[in-house]
């Protein structure tokens, strides 16, 4: 029987959380309008918390994406976005938030102001850009506290104004792609009239390989489809010591980027397919790759573009009631005229490109506020067929970016 081999792209940029443990943390701080006897927000983030922001990761791209081709998300994006939100919800619907993420509203802000601050200062060869925007209607009577929240944990511009005025989709279009370098030109199509908020997230990374590709080892070769089909790539080649896993039922490589922070992780099944991301996945492989002897790389270098709205997902993933506006408690972001507000929209895009020199990647997230109703044998790892890849954070494992990679020549969906 032909084995079949797919392979699952996670482009996740996961934040060294783990290794910044701290019992005593030197900062704390209470968002506005929280209780102050649970409201600590530690300046470090656990190893714990780590483990769950890469649970929601490997979930959520499980959920919303695996099965599509060339599929990838930035669930560190999406989680930015559904904090902004989180900040205004209040009763269960607070709690479907906190049960989802893992973190509740003073927890996730904690977290949140941690990570901003902790992966725009990389180091070199890498830039990473992470930019909040709060679009509030000028309509919506908005709860303060909400908003020194956002500016505060979230380093959130917030931004009042008529949202159907003419010319706020190509406002918040033009925010987004400045954000993103330009490789999300726009995300967001229209505004509706019954949309009091959006929550934005926009994220942008550039990195140089620790160990560049030689361009002129770049050859044509054939990269096999899951249906069994054929087509040319261009393949990246690299041979000697090389982070090697074998783990969990797959294995890969990991290749550190020269900052020393972060990673890319590309996976298979040892026996072909697409692995399944059991949400400790990438923890696993990261523990288990080691340096190791004589080992052969092809790997194919390529650009994918991904768009998606992904609300069911994330509703089917525990946060329906947020989705429901007879449900839906959102009344510590503020009140609107016509009934009481609930989540629309979550809209997410993602351009990738991998190459020689790198990894260059953006993601924009849109929340849509609505009211309404020695003798060392040879290891060969060919990524010619479907495969998993990630951009990952050393020494914790939170996803900013999960794919998949199924035809590496199919010209990318435009993203308008």
């Amino acid at each position: 029987m032909k084995k079949l081999w797919s392979t699952l792209l996670i482009g996740g940029l996961a934040m060294s959380l783990a290794a910044c443990q701290s019992p005593n943390p030197t900062q704390s701080a209470s968002p506005e309008g929280s209780d102050a006897a649970t409201a600590v927000v530690a300046s470090k983030p656990t190893a714990e918390q780590a483990k769950t922001l890469a649970g929601f990761a490997e979930k959520l791209f499980t959920q919303s994406a695996l099965g599509d081709d060339n599929a990838v998300i930035s669930p560190l994006s999406v989680f930015f976005a559904l904090g902004l939100a989180e900040q205004g919800a209040d009763g269960d619907t607070a709690k479907a938030f906190a049960d989802v993420l893992g973190l509740d509203p003073v927890l996730a802000a904690g977290v949140a102001s941690y990570l901003i601050g902790d992966l725009r200062d990389a180091g070199a060869g890498t830039t990473v850009n992470i930019a909040n925007s709060a679009w509030l209607d000028d309509a919506l009577a908005v709860e303060q506290p909400f908003v020194e929240n956002v500016k505060k944990y979230f380093d959130a511009e917030v931004i009042s104004k008529d949202l159907q005025g003419p010319g706020v989709v190509d406002e918040v279009n033009g925010w987004v792609s400045e954000q993103t370098n330009g490789l999300i030109p726009s995300i967001v199509d229209q505004i509706d009239a019954s949309d009091v908020a959006l929550l934005v997230n926009a994220l942008y990374l550039k990195a140089e390989w620790e160990t560049k590709f030689n361009t002129d080892l770049t050859s044509k070769g054939y990269f096999t489809r899951a249906d069994g089909s054929q087509t040319e790539a261009m393949y990246m080649k690299a041979k000697g010591t090389l982070n090697y896993f074998s783990a969990g039922g797959a294995e890969g490589v990991m290749l550190p980027y020269k900052d020393g922070k972060l990673g890319f992780i590309a996976a298979k099944k040892t026996e072909g397919g697409v692995p399944a991301l059991a949400g400790d996945s990438i923890a696993t492989w990261l523990s288990a790759a080691q340096p190791t002897e004589n080992v052969t790389l092809t790997m194919p270098k390529f650009e994918t573009s991904y768009g998606k709205d992904l609300s069911g997902s994330l509703a089917a993933l525990g946060l329906e009631v947020a989705f429901d506006s007879s449900r839906a408690d959102f009344s510590k972001l503020g009140k609107a005229s016509q009934g009481p507000i609930y989540i629309g929209q979550v809209l997410h895009k993602v351009n990738m490109a991998v190459g020689e020199e790198g990894t260059e990647a953006a993601a924009a997230t849109v929340v849509v506020a609505r009211m309404g109703s020695a003798n060392v044998k040879e290891v060969i790892v060919s990524f010619d067929q479907p495969y998993l890849y990630a951009v990952v954070d050393l020494e914790s494992g939170i996803p900013l970016f999960i794919g998949t990679l199924d035809d590496p020549e199919a010209a990318p969906p435009a993203v308008s």
